[in-house]
C-alpha cells in the first residue's frame, strides 16, 4: 500500500514537473507585432477593421436578441472582444466576439438558471463570464487545447441543429407579434399558437418582417451576409417609420411597431459578478461547456485562417486571448466571446496583415455603438428577430446533418442522442452527453482485444490452439489491442478459458502488442496468478514493454507473480523473452530441453510472409 501510494505520488510530481515545463502563453505578444509594423501594415489593417466592423455591428444587435439579451450587450461584447483578444493573442487569424453558437449556449443557460427576463439575464451574465474565462486561461495555461479534437463533429452539428430550433421557437412570436407568452414554449407550440392566432397576425410587425426577410434574401447572394444585413435593418426601420407617420397623420396610435428601444441607448446599471458559493456551483456546468464550445470554435476557426493565409497560429495563445476577451466582456456587460468563422474569413479576405485590424474592428464597433445608439433604438424587434430566423436556418445546414445521417448506424445515434437531449434539456449538457456517447461507442469498438492461444508442441513449434482442445501443460496467450477497463471483460473471459483447462500446467502472457493496461488488467492478472498458484499452476508474464513494466512494478504485481516468470520486452532481441518465457515454463511444467522454433510471421497459424524467417533456440 505504502508503494503503491509513492508511486502515485511519484507519478503526480512527474505530472506536475511536465506542466510546468511546457512553454506559457506570452502575456503581452502584440509588443512584438508593434515593432514589426508600419503605415503601409496599418492601412491595410484599418481597411480591413472598417470592412469587418460593417458585418459585425448588425450581426452583434442579432446574436444579443438571439441569447434573450439587450442588444447592448451584443454590441458591448463584440466591440471589447475585437479590441482586447488580439492584444493576448497577437494574431491576425482570429476574429472574436459572439456567434451564433455561443449566443445559443447562453440562451440554454439562462433557461437552467431560471433567468426569464432580460434584466434577470444581463445580472447572471458577468458571472457565467468570469467563470468562462478562468476556465479558458487554465486551459491555455495547461495547454489543453488539443482536447477540443475529442468533441465529435457529429455532436457539434447536432447540438447546433437543436440550438437553431430552440432560437427560432424564441424569436418567432417577437417577429409576429403574437399575443401573448411563449417565452418557454417549445417550436411546436409556437407554430400551433400561430395557426390559433388568425386575424391577429395581420399587424404590422409581420409586414416588417416579410419586407426584411425578401431584402435580405434579395441581397445575401450578391453583397454577402453583412451587407444584406444592414440592408435589411435599413429599409425595413425606414418603412416603419415612414409606417408611423402615415398612422399619426392620420390620427392612430403611435405605438404600433415594436422597437428596440432605449436598451440600444445606454446599458442597464453595470453588473459585477457575485462571488457566491452557490452562483459558483449553479454556474459550473454552463460556463464548462461554454469554455468547451469558445476552444473548439477558436481552435477551428484560427487554422481555418492559418491554411488561407500560412501565417502561423498558436492556438494555446489565441485560447488566452479569448478567456482575457471574456474576462473583460465581464467587466463592461457584453456578451461571450468566441471565434467567428465568418468574421475571420472576411478579416482575412479584407488584407488584414496583423492583429492590429481586429483592434481597429473593435474600436469602430464601440464608436458607433455609442454615436449611433439613438439610431439603433428605432430598430423595429420584427426585423432583427426575422434576421435572427434566418441566421439559424443557413446555421442548422442541412446537408451536413443529411450526410451524418446517411454515414452510419454510430453516427445517426450520437447525433440523434445529442439532438434530442438538446431540444428537451439544457444545451450545456447535450453537449456533454453527445460526447459521453460518442466515447462509449469508441470505448466498445476497443474494448475487444484480440487474444491467439498457443500450444508448445513436442515439435519445439508453437501452433494455435483449437477452441476446445486440450493443451499440452503449457498454453501461451499472444494479446493484440487495449487492456484498458472497458475491455477488462473480454480479457478475463480469455484468461478463464484458458486457466479452465485441468491438463494446464503454466499459462504465459505474452504483453507485445498490448497497450492501455490499467488498474482493472493489473487486479485481473493478480487474482489470475493467486487462482493459477491455489491448484499448483503458474502465470509467467513475458514481452512486456517499458511501460507496461512500469504498471507492474508499481502495483507489486512482479512481486505476485514472481520476478523469475517476469520476462520484459529486450527491443534488441526481439525474440529473446519468449524464449526465456517457455524455457521457465518447461522448468516449472517439468519438462527437459527442447527446441523452440519462432517464426516471424503475425500468427503461426496464418500464411507466413515471402520475408518470413525462423530461429532455433536451444531451451
Amino acid at each position: 500500500m505504502l508503494r503503491a501510494f509513492a508511486g502515485i505520488l511519484s507519478d503526480l510530481k512527474g505530472l506536475w514537473l511536465k506542466a510546468w515545463a511546457r512553454p506559457r502563453p506570452a502575456l503581452f505578444p502584440l509588443g512584438a507585432v508593434a515593432r514589426s509594423a508600419d503605415a503601409t501594415v496599418l492601412r491595410a489593417d484599418l481597411l480591413a477593421g472598417l470592412t469587418v466592423a460593417l458585418l459585425a455591428f448588425p450581426m452583434a444587435m442579432a446574436f444579443a436578441m438571439k441569447a434573450g439579451l439587450p442588444v447592448w450587450c451584443g454590441i458591448v461584447g463584440c466591440g471589447v472582444a475585437a479590441f482586447v483578444a488580439p492584444i493576448f493573442s497577437g494574431s491576425a487569424n482570429l476574429s472574436a466576439g459572439p456567434t451564433n453558437a455561443s449566443a445559443a449556449l447562453l440562451l440554454g443557460a439562462f433557461a437552467t438558471l431560471g433567468a426569464v427576463t432580460p434584466e434577470m439575464r444581463v445580472a447572471a451574465l458577468p458571472t457565467l463570464l468570469l467563470m468562462t474565462g478562468v476556465f479558458l486561461l487554465l486551459a491555455s495555461w495547461l495547454r489543453l487545447g488539443g482536447f477540443a479534437d475529442f468533441v465529435p463533429r457529429t455532436v457539434i452539428s447536432a447540438y447546433i441543429a437543436a440550438a437553431a430550433l430552440r432560437v427560432i421557437a424564441l424569436q418567432l412570436p417577437t417577429a409576429l407579434n403574437l399575443p401573448g407568452d411563449h417565452g418557454d414554449q417549445s417550436l411546436p407550440e409556437v407554430l400551433w399558437a400561430t395557426v390559433h392566432a388568425g386575424k391577429a397576425l395581420l399587424n404590422p410587425d409581420l409586414g416588417l418582417a416579410v419586407v426584411t426577410a425578401i431584402v435580405y434574401a434579395l441581397l445575401r447572394r450578391p453583397y454577402g451576409v453583412g451587407k444584406a444585413i444592414l440592408g435589411a435593418i435599413g429599409v425595413a426601420s425606414l418603412g416603419a417609420y415612414l409606417g408611423q407617420s402615415v398612422a399619426l397623420g392620420q390620427g392612430s396610435r403611435a405605438d404600433l411597431v415594436h422597437y428596440v428601444g432605449d436598451a440600444a441607448r445606454t446599458a442597464n446599471a453595470l453588473h459585477l459578478p457575485e462571488f457566491s458559493a452557490r452562483t459558483f456551483s449553479t454556474l459550473f456546468s454552463p460556463a464548462l461547456a461554454l469554455a468547451v464550445l469558445v476552444i473548439i470554435e477558436g481552435t477551428a476557426n484560427a487554422r481555418a485562417s492559418a491554411l488561407k493565409t500560412g501565417r502561423g497560429s498558436d492556438l494555446h495563445q489565441e485560447i488566452f486571448g479569448l478567456g482575457m476577451a471574456n474576462l473583460a466582456c465581464c467587466l463592461t456587460g457584453g456578451m461571450a466571446a468566441s471565434g467567428s468563422i465568418t468574421r475571420s474569413a472576411l478579416n482575412v479576405s479584407s488584407g488584414a496583415r496583423t492583429a492590429y485590424a481586429s483592434m481597429f474592428c473593435g474600436a469602430f464597433i464601440l464608436a458607433a455603438g455609442y454615436v449611433a445608439s439613438s439610431l439603433v433604438a428605432h430598430v423595429p424587434l420584427a426585423c432583427l428577430a426575422t434576421l435572427v430566423i434566418a441566421a439559424e436556418l443557413e446555421l442548422a445546414n442541412l446537408p451536413v446533418v443529411r450526410l451524418i445521417l446517411q454515414s452510419g448506424a454510430q453516427d445517426r445515434t450520437v447525433f440523434l442522442a445529442t439532438f434530442v437531449t438538446a431540444l428537451v434539456a439544457p444545451l450545456d449538457v447535450a453537449i456533454f452527453f453527445g460526447t459521453g456517447v460518442a466515447v462509449a461507442f469508441y470505448l466498445r469498438k476497443t474494448s475487444q482485444p484480440e487474444v491467439v492461444e498457443y500450444d508448445f508442441a513436442e515439435t519445439g513449434e508453437l501452433r494455435a490452439r483449437a477452441p476446445g482442445q486440450g493443451s499440452t501443460g503449457i498454453s501461451i496467450l499472444h494479446v493484440e489491442g487495449s487492456l484498458h477497463f472497458g475491455a477488462t471483460q473480454a480479457f478475463h473471459d480469455h484468461l478463464r478459458r484458458a486457466s479452465a483447462d485441468p491438463n494446464l500446467k503454466v499459462l504465459v502472457v505474452k504483453f507485445r502488442e498490448a497497450v492501455h493496461l490499467d488498474a482493472n488488467g493489473v487486479l485481473l492478472l493478480r487474482d489470475l496468478a493467486e487462482t493459477l498458484r491455489s491448484g499448483g499452476r503458474h502465470l509467467i508474464l513475458c514481452e512486456a514493454k517499458p511501460e507496461t513494466m512500469a504498471i507492474f512494478e508499481n502495483a507489486g504485481l512482479i512481486e505476485t507473480v514472481g520476478a523469475a516468470n517476469v520476462m520484459p520486452w529486450d527491443p534488441a532481441n526481439p525474440n529473446a523473452a519468449l524464449a526465456k518465457a517457455v524455457r521457465r515454463a518447461k522448468e516449472l511444467a517439468g519438462g527437459g530441453e527442447a527446441v523452440l522454433r519462432i517464426v516471424t510471421a503475425p500468427h503461426p497459424e496464418l500464411p507466413a510472409p515471402a520475408s518470413a524467417t525462423g530461429a532455433d533456440w536451444q531451451i
